[in-house]
């Protein structure tokens, strides 16, 4: 199924309790695994290509080969028990084995990385179908899909924080009508689970040693609206593609020791000091 037996099998053991679980232990910091299953869009179907396995931590998604990015690569998250049983079985899938928009409020998320992806699924607490692209080349195509077959009436889509996520989204809420989050990154955050990492690093800080359940809950409560705040409100009032202002860079002729000038790329104000 998976053109690998090893991630067939971390797929079989995977459950909805076993991410929950594994999202807690990225949120702390710690290694999380998961295998996401990828797709490829091919007219109205789903045909799987393979898998991914994913270690995710606060920093960075590293992912393990087990079959390779295609034009239009995509998962979906969450794995129908359609979809999972078809997998399974080998049998080929229709957009009717994919969630339903319509369950969602008609919206569909669309993300640039799979960490990012994770997190507003875990931070929306698993009310959201959220569709990574794994790259930005496969936004636009991902979008399309996301509108013209599985007929999402609001497609709301997140990039990570680099200049050609942000440009990509844009071009992709674009050809779709849709709308584009403006997440409002750290420095050293390059997805939202990078943003949902510091929310609950932030609740351990106000409560560094919780005594009782009502410390715990607390804390609970507070990383629950770090995260709300800085991942679901965002998407939750993303702005619609033509109201958010295209991603620019300012060109900066550097001058080497070698007496050689160089035109290297830096990010606007604007953003540097966000």
């Amino acid at each position: 199924m998976f053109k690998n037996p090893a991630f067939e099998a971390d797929f079989g053991r995977q459950s909805p309790e076993s991410t929950r679980q594994a999202m807690a232990a990225a949120m702390r910091g710690q290694p999380a695994q998961f295998v996401v299953p990828m797709f490829r869009i091919k007219g109205d179907t789903m045909r799987l290509d393979g898998a991914q396995k994913v270690e995710v931590n606060p920093d960075k998604a590293a992912v393990y080969p087990g079959s390779q990015f295609g034009s239009g690569s995509f998962s979906i998250i969450p794995v129908t028990e359609a979809m999972r049983f078809k997998m399974m079985m080998g049998e080929p899938m229709t957009a009717r084995d994919a969630p339903d928009p319509a369950e969602f409020g008609g919206q569909v998320v669309v993300t640039h990385s799979v960490a990012s992806a994770l997190a507003i699924y875990h931070a929306t607490g698993e009310r959201a179908i959220v569709m990574p692209a794994f790259t930005p080349e496969n936004m636009k195509a991902v979008a399309e899909f996301a509108k013209n077959t599985l007929k999402a009436k609001d497609i709301v889509v997140v990039p990570d924080n680099s200049h050609a996520s942000r440009l990509a989204a844009r071009e992709a809420a674009k050809a779709v009508d849709g709308k584009v989050a403006q997440i409002d990154y750290g420095p050293e955050q390059k997805n939202l689970l990078g943003v949902m990492a510091e929310a609950r690093k932030w609740g351990d800080k106000l409560f560094p040693a919780p005594e009782n359940m009502l410390d715990e809950a607390k804390r609970d409560r507070s990383v629950q609206g770090a995260a709300k705040r800085t991942i679901r409100d965002p998407v939750l009032n993303a702005a619609k593609w033509d109201k958010v202002p295209i991603p620019t860079v300012t060109l900066t002729t550097v001058t080497l020791s070698n007496g050689r000038p160089v035109v290297a790329q830096r990010q606007p104000e604007a953003e540097v000091g966000r």
